[in-house]
This record gives structure tokens, sequence and C-alpha cells, in this order.
């Protein structure tokens, strides 16, 4: 292996010392002399030595453009270091380079700077983020800037903007696509009181699912206000952070864990040894961040289309977005977990209101969730420093919002799609069948046993959940019961259930290591 050059961001971040304020590459570009072609090396990709590289800042950044795609975060640090003069320079000699005037672009946008060239240049528009490449805005809010011919067809703003590679969503069926098989699995179901209850019984498992994530049982009180809330995902309205403190206020699990605005302190996770696991941003840059959160989200049809148009890249951007910014000191897994049924349920609700139930399979494939959690929060957390202390950490360094407001969400697309596959494949049709089941050996046993309903319930539960038998710890509930009616409700259950293969974990029980609160 020849002699590695870094070059493009990676030369920006090591000869500007921008370590302790972005996070690293996931495939630094290096020059080496070993090869002829562009290829992924152990650490990277590797170009040819002869590449031409101009080896100022800007030449880096323009090879960066060119090469390795858009990375906001670096190239605002970089903004930082960068004088207008050698922009300037780079402009006046090659005016109608697509990448010195995206270049030019991205550093007014990003710096809020003006530029004083008043020459415009002459070349052809060039999209500021190559279309084939990302998710971009949708045709009504590309908005053109004839200073340097660049159109802006970003998914959001400064305040905040992931972007989303295309290869995030090359396999699989589309979202509309998954809705349609949704549609049709909930059309099997033909009684309409059945449907109803059907209906209702996906919120309340969506609810018992996402708190059983963060290792809590929802009350009666809570758990049913946050089915209704449920039941209102997609409503036209405006989220603001009124609506989110209201959100937040109802799921919470008591009254000193309720906020009245976006927290103004900073806050921290940690794992069960106490070591901590993230930092969100500080409270100063909090502000800034939910302001461009909140505008991401709340673009609406009635103004010409979305500026992300994918409503799933949509939603997970929103979703993880609001989780990466934890804009509360509690309940932001459970509000991140509900916004994904908002924005999806906002461009098209299933048929008689259901939901397709994500938070179900999120919680049995918890260790992935946590994974793609840890992708953003790990890096992340790396580049704040703190020394600690004894009620809170006392931070010394950090890198204020930028990471949290751009980041690269492809990861978090791919998951989601997973997940929503998965959902409407396998957990949906799970949870029909299990309805089903339970309501065929409920109307049975009601009929032939004088058991209170609610008790009836239970064991039904109990004794499915337990393979078709009551397990001898929960008998000595049932003491009461002679034990030829306990193995009646043992026989039944198991006959009404037979014709679901599969069965939900009904009872949230969490398997993962760690809340995402």
């Amino acid at each position: 292996m020849g002699e590695l050059e870094p070059v493009g961001y990676q030369h920006l971040i090591e000869y500007l010392n921008l370590g302790a304020k972005v996070r690293p590459l996931e495939a630094p570009a290096f020059l080496n002399g070993s090869v002829n072609q562009k290829v992924r090396g152990q650490n990277g990709f590797w170009y040819p030595r002869k590449t031409a590289v101009e080896q100022t800042l800007i030449g880096h950044v323009e090879f960066a453009l060119r090469n390795e795609g858009v990375n906001l975060e670096v190239l605002e640090a970089v903004f930082e270091h960068l004088p207008e003069a050698e922009l300037l320079r780079r402009l006046s000699e090659s005016p109608n380079s697509a990448f010195v005037r995206r270049t030019c672009f991205f550093w007014e946008w990003l710096t809020g700077g003006n530029l004083a060239f008043d020459k415009s240049p002459s070349g052809a528009y060039v999209d500021a983020l190559p279309e084939a490449d990302y998710f971009t805005s949708d045709s009504a809010h590309t908005i053109r800037h004839p200073k340097f011919r660049v159109r802006d067809n970003l998914p959001g703003t400064p305040d905040f903007c992931p972007l989303v590679r295309r290869y995030a969503l090359t396999d699989g069926p589309s979202l509309d696509e998954l809705l349609d098989e949704a549609d049709r699995t909930l059309e099997q179901v033909t009684d309409a009181s059945l449907y109803e209850r059907a209906v209702h019984y996906l919120y309340l498992s969506e609810t018992q699912s996402t708190y059983g994530i963060e290792k809590e049982k929802p009350n009666g009180s809570k758990g049913e206000r946050f089915v209704q809330i449920l039941a209102r995902a997609g409503e036209e309205e405006r989220i603001t952070e009124e609506w989110l403190v209201d959100l937040q206020n109802v799921i919470v699990r008591d009254a000193y864990a309720q906020e009245a605005s976006y927290r103004t302190k900073q806050n921290w996770l940690e794992d069960g040894t106490g070591r901590i696991t993230f930092f969100p941003p500080p409270p100063e840059d909090l502000q800034r961040a939910m302001q461009g959160w909140e505008g991401f989200i709340n673009e609406h049809p009635d103004t010409g289309g979305y500026r992300c148009p994918n409503v799933l890249v949509r939603a997970a951007c929103a979703a993880f977005g609001f989780v990466f910014l934890h804009p509360f000191l509690d309940g932001n897994g459970r509000i991140h977990r509900f916004l994904i049924h908002h924005v999806i349920n906002g461009a098209r609700r299933l048929k008689g209101g259901a939901i397709v139930p994500v938070s179900a399979v999120f919680l049995r494939r918890a260790d992935e969730y946590l994974n793609v959690l840890n992708g953003f929060s790990r890096p992340t957390t790396r580049l704040w420093k703190y020394a600690p202390g004894e009620d809170a950490p006392h931070v010394t360094a950090s890198p204020g919002g930028r990471p949290y407001r751009f980041f690269d969400a492809t990861p978090e697309v791919r998951f989601l799609h997973a997940m929503l596959v998965e959902a409407v494949r396998t957990e949906l049709p799970r949870e029909l069948h299990w309805l089903s089941g339970f309501d065929s050996a409920f109307e049975q046993l009601n009929d032939e046993l004088n058991i209170p309903r609610p008790d009836l319930s239970a064991l039904i539960r109990m004794v499915q959940s337990n393979n078709g038998k009551l397990s001898s710890n929960k008998r000595k509930t049932f003491k009461h019961l002679p034990d030829e009616v306990i193995a009646r409700i043992e026989d039944v259950v198991r006959e009404a259930f037979a014709a679901a293969s599969v069965q939900p974990d009904i009872n949230g029980a969490s398997h993962s290591s760690r809340s995402r609160s």
C-alpha cells in the first residue's frame, strides 16, 4: 500500500484541526500513488495521486463536492476558516464552474453572509444537491439563486437539514405499496364491530409497545389518553412548542416530569453503570435547531408541496431528528415514535383510521433499533469534553448544535423502511390473528363459564402467552377455580389460537438494554 495523503473533507478536517468539532467521516478520501483509479480501501476511498486538486481550502472543498457529496456539518465548520477573498478569487478565475458556484452558494447559505461579487455567472443552473444521489425538495420548493445560478433544492434550512442518499430506498416496496398491502390485510376483517375493535386494539398494542421500549407500563388513564392521541395522529395541526409540550405532558409518567417549554438546561443519557451514552445539544443551541425542525415537519401541501416530498424520508428525518435533539427531559422517545405515525397518517390514513404497528416491531428488533440510535449518539457524544460531577457532568467543551442540525439520515430511513415492511407483512397479520383468537376464545368461554369478564380476559392472555398452559405461578392467583375449569380454558385457548401461527408480544416486555426516553 502506498503512502496515503488525505484529500477533500479529510484534508480540511486535519488541516483546520476540526476533529473536535465534527464527527469522523464514514469513508474519508485519500490520494494513493499505488492505484490508477478510485477504489475502496480499508480506511476509505483511495484516488490516484495524479488526481488534480488545488492545494487550497476551496480546492479541497471543490474536490469534496465533486467526489464525496455534500457534508453540511463539515462545510459549515470549514467556512468559519475560509476567507471571503479566497472564494472571490476562485470565483473570478472560474465563474462558470459548477463546483465553484455551489461552494459560493453553500457559503452564503450556511453563514448568512453576502459575497460581494457583481459579475453574475453565465453557466446553466445547477442543483445545490445532486438529485441523482439525494432526496431533494420538490420543484415547487426549489428556489433559484441567480447570483450563482444555483437551484436551492435542499430539503431543509440551515437551522435543520438532514440529508438522505437515494440508495436508502432502492430495494423493497414503496410506502404507498406498503399501505395498500395493509389496507388489503385489514379488509379481511369483514365484521364491522370486530373491525372497530381491531383498530382500537392496534392503538392499544402500539401504546403498550412504545412504553415497553422505555421499560414502562402505562397506567389505565395515561394509556387511554395516548391511545386517543394516536387516533388523532396526522390530523391537520401545526406542530409547535406548545403542541409538543401538551403531548409531553400526556405521555410522561408523573406530573413532576411534565415540561412547560423546551428544556433550558443540559440533559444526558446514561447506562446502568452510570456511563454517559448521549449528550443532546446544549440548551443555547436547541432553540435554533427546534425552530428548524418545526419548519421541516410543518411543510404542508397547501403551500404547493412538501419541501421534503417523500413521506417516509420526512417521517424518518423528523422522528429521529426529534429524538436526537431531545428537547425535553423525559418523553422524547415516545414522542419520536408517535411522530412517525403523525407524518405517515398526515399523508394517508389506513381504512377505518387503523395504524401500522411499527413500535411493536421496534420493540422486537430492539438491538437493531439501538444500533441505529447509537450510530448517531456515539460519534456525536465523543465530541463532548466533560468531567464527572456530583449531580451532573461538568462540561468543558461541546460541538454546539451543528451535528444535530446536519446529519446523514440514510441509516435511519433504511431502518424505518425495513421496520414498516415487517410491521405490515408480519406484525399486522399477527395482531389481527391474535385478536381473532382472543375473541373466539372469550366468546366461547364467556358463554360456558361463570367467570368475571376481567378475570376471563386475563386468563386467556396468560394461557396464550405461555403456549396454551397456565403457569403454576399464575395458577396461584386463580386457586379458587377448579382444575377442570382451568383445563377447559386451556383447551379452548389452544384451539382458538391454532390459526395464529405467530403471536404478538402484547405485554410490552422490553428487550432493550438501554432506555431512550
